[in-house]
């Protein structure tokens, strides 16, 4: 199965208000036909008024939304060439598995062949074959978001838009269509949107990341550039298990930069030692206590306090054990720093003169 002619979608100033509170503001994106995007950002941050404007469920206050190049302000959501999945499924609970898909196609008339060929068809491809005669209280959470997921490909839209999709699914069924999803969409070449709150959802499965809060865009990219080269404080402490730290400047080989800067750490940025063990970069390196030690499964980690603040490392479960009140040896190889410029990374002043003391 191929979806042809995947669309593209652009806002241009939309801003949006319900009440005093204004969800929307001027919001500018565009997304490139056959992308699988995520809008990311916290609760109330305006990624599901952005999802619903564009399936028109809702109306901007002002701004245009443009699919393939056309105004579709005031173009029906049912005349959108739009899929739509919601967060709670919304399967019709006296329709069997084969109904719910096909409901769409017989609102549009579709001949009764044509109906039961492009659902046996999805059956197929959300991997469901042998349940179509079972209702949705029959099915299991995982079951029924691949039902959503193929009733809103049953009228062949352009474009598809996903309501956090995981969120009513249990943690390894959520893993699991994670990966069936971008599977799915990567095959089928469908512009597609998602909404989550979740960033290891968002960086494992789109293509591309846009980043709200307080209703405006922070940032938007690939992963990759969200995770290295956040641009705005928001981006670098939402992305990534980032700890803020005041007192940077006392973690050695740090230098103090203009006033009310904040430093910013994350756990690929520090390597913990055991003070029986050979140290890198000896003369930089902090003296920490471990508070608290967390297995991972894959990894262990580590909470320790440096300079009053808890920042956490990841170590191998191959490393030497530790313990909860050790004292331990940390090097912070380098941090984000923000300030009234913005966000920057500086390295450790170690790794550039390559001091290195074994």
């Amino acid at each position: 199965m191929e979806i042809q002619n995947s669309s593209s979608i652009e806002l241009r100033g939309i801003n949006k208000s319900f009440g005093s509170f204004q969800a929307s503001k001027d919001i500018n994106l565009t997304i490139q036909g056959g992308r699988l995007v995520a809008l990311l950002g916290p609760s109330g941050s305006g990624k599901t008024t952005i999802l619903r404007m564009i399936a028109g469920l809702e109306q901007p206050d002002s701004g245009e939304i443009l699919i393939d190049g056309k105004v579709v302000n005031d173009v029906p959501g049912s005349e959108r060439g739009i899929g739509f999945v919601f967060q709670s499924y919304a399967l019709f609970r006296y329709m069997t598995v084969y109904d719910n898909i096909a409901f769409g196609l017989r609102v549009k008339r579709v001949p009764k062949k044509e109906v039961d060929s492009r659902v046996k068809e999805l059956l197929k491809l959300i991997g469901c074959e042998g349940l179509e005669k079972r209702y949705p209280g029959q099915l299991s959470g995982g079951q029924r978001q691949r039902v959503a997921f193929a009733r809103a490909l049953a009228p062949n839209p352009r474009i598809l838009l996903l309501d956090e999709p995981f969120a009513a699914i249990d943690a390894k069924i959520r893993l699991e269509l994670r990966s069936w999803l971008r599977e799915m969409i990567t095959r089928l070449g469908i512009t597609s949107i998602f909404v989550t709150h979740d960033q290891n959802e968002a960086i494992e499965v789109a293509d591309d990341i846009i980043v709200t809060n307080e209703g405006r865009i922070e940032q938007s990219g690939s992963a990759a550039e969200l995770y290295s080269s956040p641009r705005t404080p928001f981006v670098v402490k939402f992305i990534g298990n980032s700890v803020l730290v005041d007192n940077y400047y006392e973690f050695r080989s740090f230098s103090r930069a203009e006033a009310d800067t904040v430093g910013v750490i994350r756990p690929e940025f520090v390597e913990i030692y055991k003070t029986s063990e050979d140290i890198r970069y000896s003369r930089s390196a902090d003296e920490g206590y471990v508070r608290d030690i967390i297995f991972r499964g894959s990894s262990i980690e580590v909470k320790v306090d440096i300079h009053g603040n808890l920042i956490s490392a990841i170590r191998s479960i191959n490393d030497a054990p530790l313990e909860i009140g050790e004292k331990v040896w940390v090097f912070v190889y380098r941090m984000f720093l923000i300030g009234k410029d913005g966000v920057r990374l500086v390295e450790n002043s170690a790794l550039r003169e390559n001091s290195i003391v074994i």
